[in-house]
């Protein structure tokens, strides 16, 4: 299941303002193919993201939980806040185990050089820059700023951020909570912990909404390229349809138990 970072990061990192409800539609391209349409809502007690491919995401910011949609297999699973917390107790619990606190003290017992080597490489592999080029555009009637987001040599992507669309503030609260919750599950993985703390901190120089994002990928040698661009966004009530799961739509247990059920304790 695969929701586009861009769309994360434009409802995530978008500041605490209030707003109306937001309808997003949205032009997207990926990996060469036909452009496609996808839209977005947002609420002040949920979002749904849309991706052309057929996945879809619906936040309950209440809650806490996520439900994720196939329409292809038309299938969904829900991950609620109790799966997210047994994730970080898990991972903070591995990261205490003893074979990981001996694998940290013989990195300790490295020489200096060596020591400090590794953990430039560790953490480099996520090195963030976020950097304002200084010119502006405007989208769908809304003026937005450029901005360049690199990190390290695995991506590089421009965003036309805007801070004339104001999103509601249970948004940005639902963002702190997510941010608290990464915060404490990497804070145990030693010299990268301070890479995600860099990174967090690198993205906070923006503020706004991407009207939008073209981005460059290098993953184990493959590249992949993603644009979208904003095309409207309607100010008002949301339909309630726009959160219901479609009809006929089988749901299957989230993975995320799965995978924890097979990692010893």
């Amino acid at each position: 299941m695969r929701i586009g970072a861009w769309a994360l990061t434009a409802i995530l990192f978008c500041g605490p303002v209030c707003a109306q409800d937001l309808t997003i539609t949205s032009k997207i391209t990926s990996a060469g193919g036909p452009p496609q349409t996808a839209t977005s809502y947002v609420s002040s007690d949920r979002l749904r993201l849309s991706q052309p491919d057929g996945n879809e995401a619906v936040f309950d910011l209440k809650s806490g939980d996520m439900t994720m949609i196939d329409s292809r297999k038309k299938t969904y699973f829900v991950i609620t806040q109790k799966d997210i917390d047994d994730m970080v107790a898990r991972v903070q619990e591995q990261m205490n185990s003893p074979q990981m606190k001996r694998a940290m003290e013989q990195m300790k017992s490295l020489p200096p050089e060596q020591r400090k080597k590794m953990e430039q490489m560790m953490g480099g592999m996520f090195a963030m820059r976020v950097e304002k080029s200084g010119t502006s555009r405007t989208i769908a009637g809304d003026r937005c700023e450029e901005w360049t987001i690199t990190i390290g040599k695995i991506s590089k992507s421009e965003q036309c951020v805007s801070t004339e669309v104001k999103l509601p503030l249970q948004a940005w609260q639902r963002y702190r909570k997510l941010s608290d919750t990464m915060r404490a599950m990497m804070s145990a993985m030693g010299p990268m912990a301070s890479s995600f703390d860099s990174m967090r901190q690198e993205m906070e120089k923006i503020q706004g909404f991407p009207l939008a994002s073209s981005s460059r990928t290098t993953v184990m040698g493959r590249e992949m390229v993603t644009t979208s661009e904003v095309v409207s966004i309607e100010r008002g009530p949301i339909p309630p349809t726009a959160w219901e799961i479609p009809a006929g739509y089988t749901k299957t247990e989230n993975p995320m138990r799965q995978a924890m059920k097979g990692q010893p304790r």
